[in-house]
């Protein structure tokens, strides 16, 4: 009863709360008021109207959900700290947005005459956290973002081994409507062009009686369902028309593939491409792509249902081909540079899978060289600098830039880190004194950027020493410790020789010399102790953005990671 009593008190004042403090409560975890995770609580609360909330009533109400709220109310979601998290989304998206490079597909008519201005991103988490920025209700054709969903219905319908015997896995480095084969006149893989018409064939081959309308209907429950039943999935008949009517290089690939290797079942090839050219033109939009990415990162099962909509090893296997061929040709740039599977469409779209914590997509329609969105491959681009989203940033020995990770186990971490930080400082150790001296030395040097250190300033440094190290130091040793920088700075001469510059640059090369030594979280203590007291005045003066910037290139930190940190205080500025 304590811990009842615990969450209701966080939504009540004066013994009673109401149903918009709980719904607020609940999306400012990210959980939608109309997840279905908590129909019952919504239902009741609906019912119940906006009459007072007491504790007796609260506990019927969420009670056979209690799960959930308690998750929810605490907390205890894989992103802890959901709201934050969101706001760093939107710096990114609105860094995005002012590219317009690009254009968009213009081989049929309803893809040239997109709004090439469209600009939406929507994120979901394997806890089903949600967020949408810009315009992620817009249906669009899912186009190529249908091929690795394909693979994954083939899978489960007629297993890997007879997949393979058409299609192979490998990355073709080739454009995705190109003729080339595997030596064996396999196509390469199940993302080009040639291996997905493979892939409509085997589906089509297996339904005999069906014509490709009614197995379309199939992938596109199959889609309903990675999505959790948030909207329609729909099928646009115009874009099924104009595709086939220009889709004389695909057909050209279905001949070769029926003269070379043979059809699976011999299905017939009109009925193939059909099927292939319908699955391209189902419609949805950004925020249903985005669930259904968050359950393939989820392995398979449905965040905001709780289905198991694909089996885990089928999930493997398509976001391995994802990961090795979904943005065409430029899958291995994408691969090396962003490390996420990911899989493009030419109306805009890009669906993008980090495994066991989030699915995101993008929307964006002018393209790049590659058929690729170009703000969509941007984003992905400044996510994975600021972040340790990237497949191989586990493998960083603890020096990522100081990326990024909002997962909660992340942020419990860092706690941890931060109190072992200073209890070895108290007894002497040597890393844990070298991590607070050079966080002093950084914190002086940026109060010097200006001429001289202010008393305000020195009330700062204090006060931040204290509470990133746990203690307070005493004022004694503190104005020791300033005497010191500010000889060094000032070397016996004027502050305007020039030698204020020159000391700087030897904190700069120490940083960047003992950088190997330090973990990210010796690092973030030193950036995070010289940027409070760069903002300590409620603004960052040129000079010491430079210096910031400086210390920042110097401790090897990405500086996506600083704009983030400039952002959240800008945020918090304009709260006030």
């Amino acid at each position: 009863m304590d811990r009842m009593r615990t969450l209701f008190d966080s939504v009540a004042a004066d013994g009673v709360t109401d149903a918009d403090r709980i719904k607020a409560r609940i999306a400012s975890s990210g959980i939608d008021i109309a997840d279905l995770r908590l129909h019952t609580t919504m239902e009741r609360l609906a019912e119940w109207g906006d009459r007072p909330i007491d504790f007796e009533k609260f506990s019927e109400i969420v009670g056979p959900e209690l799960r959930m709220i308690n998750r929810s109310f605490q907390r205890q979601l894989v992103i802890p700290d959901w709201e934050e998290f969101c706001s760093d989304i939107e710096t990114i998206y609105s860094n995005v947005a002012p590219n317009r490079s690009g254009r968009n597909a213009d081989y049929i008519p309803i893809l040239r005459d997109a709004d090439p201005e469209r600009w939406g991103v929507a994120v979901c988490t394997v806890d089903g956290q949600r967020m949408r920025l810009g315009d992620v209700d817009i249906f669009h054709s899912i186009q190529s973002v249908s091929k690795p969903l394909n693979y994954a219905h083939a899978l489960v319908r007629e297993g890997a081994d007879f997949i393979h015997r058409f299609v192979g896995t490998e990355p073709s480095g080739r454009p995705f409507n190109a003729l080339d084969m595997l030596p064996d006149m396999r196509p390469f893989n199940p993302c080009v062009n040639a291996g997905a018409i493979m892939i409509a064939g085997i589906i089509a081959s297996g339904s005999p009686d069906r014509d490709a309308r009614q197995i379309t209907q199939d992938v596109m429950d199959l889609w309903s369902r990675l999505c959790g039943g948030i909207d329609e999935v729909r099928y646009s008949e115009e874009t099924m028309l104009s595709e086939r009517a220009t889709a004389h290089t695909n057909f050209a690939i279905a001949y070769l593939l029926q003269g070379r290797t043979g059809l699976p079942r011999d299905v017939d090839l009109h009925k193939m491409l059909d099927l292939y050219l319908a699955c391209c033109s189902i419609e949805m939009t950004t925020e249903m792509l985005a669930v259904a990415a968050a359950t393939l990162a989820n392995g398979g099962i449905c965040p905001i249902t709780g289905e198991e909509v694909l089996p885990t090893e089928v999930v493997k296997k398509t976001l391995a081909v994802m990961q090795s061929a979904g943005m065409y040709d430029n899958a291995g740039s994408f691969t090396l540079e962003v490390g996420l599977p990911a899989k493009s469409g030419v109306a805009g779209a890009v669906l993008v899978v980090v495994p066991n914590l989030m699915g995101f997509a993008t929307f964006s329609p002018r393209l790049d060289e590659y058929g690729n969105s170009v703000r969509g491959v941007a984003f992905c681009r400044e996510l994975v600098d600021r972040f340790t989203f990237h497949i191989y940033d586990n493998l960083s020995g603890g020096h990522t830039g100081c990326k990024r990770d909002p997962r909660a186990s992340q942020h419990e971490q860092k706690e941890r880190d931060l109190s072992e930080l200073r209890w070895a400082v108290s007894y002497g150790d040597r890393y844990a004194t070298k991590v607070r001296d050079l966080m002093l030395n950084c914190m002086i040097d940026v109060c010097l950027a200006d001429g001289d250190i202010k008393e305000d300033e020195i009330t700062t440094i204090s006060a931040t020493y204290a509470e990133i190290m746990g203690q307070p130091t005493s004022r004694q040793e503190l104005d020791h410790w300033i005497d010191s920088r500010r000889g060094q700075h000032n070397g016996g001469e004027s502050p305007n020789t020039g030698q204020d510059q020159t000391s700087f640059a030897q904190l700069l090369e120490i940083l960047a010399s003992e950088r190997s030594s330090l973990d990210d979280n010796g690092r973030e203590v030193i950036l995070e102790s010289a940027f409070r007291v760069a903002c300590s005045d409620g603004s960052i003066e040129d000079e010491e953005g430079v210096k910031l910037r400086a210390i920042a290139r110097s401790l090897g930190i990405s500086e996506g990671v600083l704009e983030l940190e400039i952002a959240r205080f800008q945020r918090r500025l304009a709260q006030r």
